[in-house]
């Protein structure tokens, strides 16, 4: 071969196939992940540490462009924000897709092959925490308490049972975070790291020390990022009583 047989593309001639399975950003092939969370178990939260630890790419979704996700974040801290858009010197693009809903809105996980990360918190601050945001944020109206958070509770099961399908049925490819852990130390970050198998972006601990609820959200009244405490349900007579007849979910660590 000589010289005038090279042919020279530019980066626009390169056509790269794209699909939900084969993501590619510039000419690198994307990690694939799926993602499951039940509501109020802290995803929002875990979303933007993914934000700080990897180069994120999305197709466009119907949840994408909502009013909600952006009044979500007018109760955090810019400056916060800011950082985890931030990048060591060192750090190469290593493209991460994760499939935050493949099932649709809040659906039940559903195996598609893919390594999955399944997020998971104690049910009786998530269903504290929902009932709250629900009735101060979105305005609802739950005339039978009890009967509501018998239904939400079964709704948990149900998620969280399918998840756990995935991982009997595939442990290597399932990575369960703990939110109580995910709130504790960059330990849990940094497992995550690990899991997905690329180099991050930002380092755990700097991420961790970003997303420290005082320091990343707002102050003043929040009616999304409200409390940042998981023992807040304990401490109300009448809810913890509500709470602790639901049953069992020691299936679950809880």
């Amino acid at each position: 071969m000589v010289a005038r047989d090279l042919v020279f593309l530019e980066p626009e001639d390169v056509v790269l196939p794209l699909s939900m399975s084969s993501y590619h950003f510039g000419v690198r092939l994307a990690r694939d992940l799926d993602y499951f969370a039940f509501p109020r178990t802290g995803s929002h939260f875990l979303w933007h540490c993914f934000t700080g630890l990897f180069d994120l790419v999305f197709f466009p979704t119907p949840y994408g462009d909502q009013p909600e996700p952006k009044q979500r974040r007018e109760e955090l801290d810019p400056m916060a924000l800011k950082a985890l858009e931030l990048r060591t010197d060192d750090a190469g693009y290593h493209p991460v897709h994760i499939h935050h809903d493949s099932n649709g809105l809040h659906g039940v996980p559903v195996d598609h092959g893919r390594p999955v990360i399944v997020l998971i918190r104690n049910p009786r601050p998530v269903l504290y925490s929902y009932y709250q945001t629900a009735t101060s944020r979105w305005g609802a109206v739950i005339p039978d308490i009890d009967a509501w958070l018998k239904e939400q509770a079964a709704l948990y099961e149900r998620f969280y049972a399918a998840a756990w399908e995935i991982r009997d049925k595939a442990p290597q490819r399932v990575h369960l975070v703990r939110f109580e852990e995910l709130r504790r130390d960059p330990a849990a970050l940094q497992q995550i790291v690990e899991f997905v198998g690329v180099p991050p972006k930002l380092p755990a601990d700097f991420v961790f020390w970003c997303c420290q609820f005082e320091r990343f959200t707002k102050p003043g009244q929040r009616t999304f990022y409200r409390q940042g405490d998981d023992s807040a349900w304990s401490r109300d007579p009448e809810w913890r009583s509500r709470l602790e007849r639901l049953g069992d979910f020691s299936r679950y660590g809880y």
